[in-house]
């Protein structure tokens, strides 16, 4: 041992001594190490070595399986949750996204291409967005028409898409504003699918008593998303609608899009697309200032839900094999309605595609909105002439206000049937 510690003995100098103090140091713990073995094997409790290794197994165990699955649990959360909001982002994207302009833009169709004289105006809505409008003026018996109707075009459409709706209805004596939403502004601008386009209703209709003689009354008509701001915008007092007709109107904005993601993404089952739209319900009001279900006719139609409910006679048209707005929402808005049932009609029309009614029977879908109108307005001009009266009364004491053959046969949503429909009332 004094060898060890003796520097002429070990050439080395430091570290040769550290090595052998390493080796001597292994060499007493592999001793204890035998020593602990031949005693745990005389009480028969194993190898020493083995229990170590059972009890690091089993700390090991729980230190890594337990929080593996937590982060597998979480991590399958997090995707999950990210990818409603990716969904939900690319929702709303579309839903606000500006329609692509084109030279086609100018290629339509004119009132006086249909031989009906004209007015082109220009209005502005109440955050400032300039917007056209066509006023097509009538006469009955020698004086310029007091019952104006107001068409609200479909998404993404131009008010030319309802001129044929316009010139059924021109010729039964109405005059007719038509005027494109905030899609076909003069500068491109922020839209929505039935929100911002309110404000474009709402300033049409001003602008329409403007251009109409004094004292007119207002009945409004819209197809598709045209028809979702009819409902809402009609049961406001301002407006002051005489009645609402619609061809295929959504019950509200979120079912719509819940519909529309089901068909993008098939292999999503429902309760996944209403998750989603219930993100993008979330997200909204941060991104654009309000929330999907404020786009909601049948809360509007519904008892308490507007200025007007219950009073506004309706007028809603719907295609059975509609696939955009499925026909389940037109019966939604027709059963939320609070207006009496006298004064509310729906027609199902079979064999018919989303707002393709028109173009199935054009004959008698003019004769019914035609007849449908000229009840609401007739009710509206007695009510107006004897308020204090039963509207018997009112037919009695206002009969020169009535049309030469009196009052429409029709009850409000009568008239002709269209071909292959099916009515509740």
């Amino acid at each position: 041992s004094r060898g060890i510690h003796t520097p002429s003995t070990f050439p080395f100098g430091a570290s040769a001594m550290a090595a052998a103090n390493s080796s001597a140091w292994r060499a007493s713990a592999h001793l204890q190490q035998l020593l602990l073995r031949r005693w745990c094997a005389s009480q028969g409790q194993g190898s020493v070595a083995q229990q170590q290794g059972s009890a690091a197994h089993a700390k090991a165990a729980a230190w890594l399986y337990a929080p593996l699955a937590a982060r597998v649990l979480g991590a399958g959360i997090c995707s999950v949750a990210l990818g409603a909001a990716g969904v939900a982002c690319y929702v709303l994207s579309a839903v606000h996204s500006r329609r692509k302009r084109g030279y086609t833009d100018e290629f339509v169709l004119t009132p006086e291409d249909l031989n009906m004289p004209y007015q082109e105006v220009q209005f502005f809505t109440e955050d400032g967005v300039s917007l056209t409008g066509w006023f097509i003026p009538q006469s009955l018996a020698g004086k310029p028409s007091r019952r104006v109707i107001v068409c609200c075009h479909p998404y993404n459409s131009s008010k030319s898409n309802l001129l044929g709706v316009a010139r059924g209805l021109w010729d039964r004596k109405y005059s007719v504003f038509m005027f494109d939403f905030r899609s076909f502004a003069h500068t491109p601008t922020a839209q929505s699918i039935g929100y911002l386009e309110l404000r474009d209703a709402r300033a049409a209709v001003q602008c329409a008593r403007r251009t109409a003689p004094e004292g007119a009354e207002i009945g409004l008509i819209g197809a598709s998303m045209g028809g979702v701001v009819s409902l809402i915008v009609g049961h406001e007092r301002a407006v002051d609608a005489v009645g609402i007709a619609t061809d295929c109107a959504f019950a509200g904005l979120t079912t719509v899009l819940e519909t529309q993601i089901g068909n993008k993404f098939w292999l999503l089952p429902p309760s996944a697309c209403a998750g989603i739209v219930h993100v993008a319900e979330l997200l909204n009001p941060f991104l654009h200032g309000y929330r999907l279900s404020e786009v909601s006719p049948t809360s509007v139609v519904a008892d308490g839900g507007s200025e007007r409910a219950g009073e506004v006679p309706l007028l809603l048209i719907h295609a059975e094999d509609d696939d955009t707005v499925t026909v389940s929402q037109a019966h939604s808005i027709y059963a939320a309605a609070a207006v009496p049932n006298e004064k509310k009609r729906l027609e199902v029309v079979q064999h018919c595609h989303h707002i393709g009614s028109f173009f199935q029977d054009r004959s008698r879908y003019l004769r019914l909105v035609g007849d449908f109108f000229d009840a609401s307005f007739t009710e509206a001009e007695l009510r107006k002439a004897c308020p204090e009266k039963s509207l018997e009364q009112r037919v009695v004491a206002a009969a020169p206000l009535l049309p030469s053959d009196g009052v429409p046969s029709s009850a409000p949503g009568g008239g002709g049937e269209l071909l292959g429909a099916r009515t509740t009332e």
